[in-house]
């Protein structure tokens, strides 16, 4: 069932049946965004993950088409609290389909069903700090930076200080009790800045 609907994207529940599209998308070329890449399981590693991601009350997963019917992206909502009405986003798109607009009209679209039919008071974002591509669609959907903050990296397995090829990318991070910690950019969104986004954009 259809959940939301933008100019290029549509928002369903996620199914076990999207597991095998996902498993379809391209891989990520640079090798910071390796974590993000959709990983290939097994029949019983399929349903562990749909368990893991469907399972209880603080957490709910979906699915973004795009208008020729292919999935191409993948929203979770963690953390969520009933009383508070909040909760933390976590969104990835598959990499053959990045930079056509497809995240932001897709956030958009699941926003308005977040704050509009969920009836949700602010959601919450942590996003890299070298990650400008996703900073970009986050600040066009209206999420605002609320801190800068020094955590553990996904991939602790990355040679960030060893191959040149990081170089660039080496003042976001540090070496801390032998952990490779990261910068992130906490986002967040209310329902009264969503509201003020909608009558801008109308």
């Amino acid at each position: 069932m259809e959940l939301a609907r933008g100019e290029k994207t549509y928002i369903k529940k996620l199914g076990k049946e999207h597991i095998d599209l996902m498993q379809n998308w391209g891989r990520h070329g640079n090798p910071l965004f390796s974590c993000y890449n959709f990983p290939h399981m097994s029949e019983r590693q399929k349903d562990c993950w749909y368990r893991n991601k469907t399972r209880g009350f603080s957490k709910k997963c979906f699915v973004v088409f795009n208008d020729c019917n292919q999935l191409v992206g993948y929203i979770s909502l963690r953390n969520i609290r009933i009383f508070k009405k909040t909760g933390e986003l976590g969104i990835v798109f598959d990499p053959n389909n990045i930079d056509r607009g497809y995240g932001t009209d897709g956030l958009k679209a699941f926003l308005r069903y977040y704050f509009e039919i969920l009836k949700m008071r602010a959601l919450y974002l942590k996003v890299s700090i070298f990650n400008k591509r996703a900073q970009r669609c986050y600040k066009k959907a209206g999420f605002r930076l609320s801190d800068i903050v020094t955590e553990e990296f996904e991939d602790q397995s990355l040679p960030i200080f060893q191959d040149d090829y990081f170089i660039p990318y080496r003042h976001f991070f540090k070496l801390e009790n032998e952990r490779i910690k990261c910068q992130f950019i906490d986002m967040v969104i209310t329902r009264d800045r969503y509201y003020l986004e909608v009558k801008d954009e109308r």
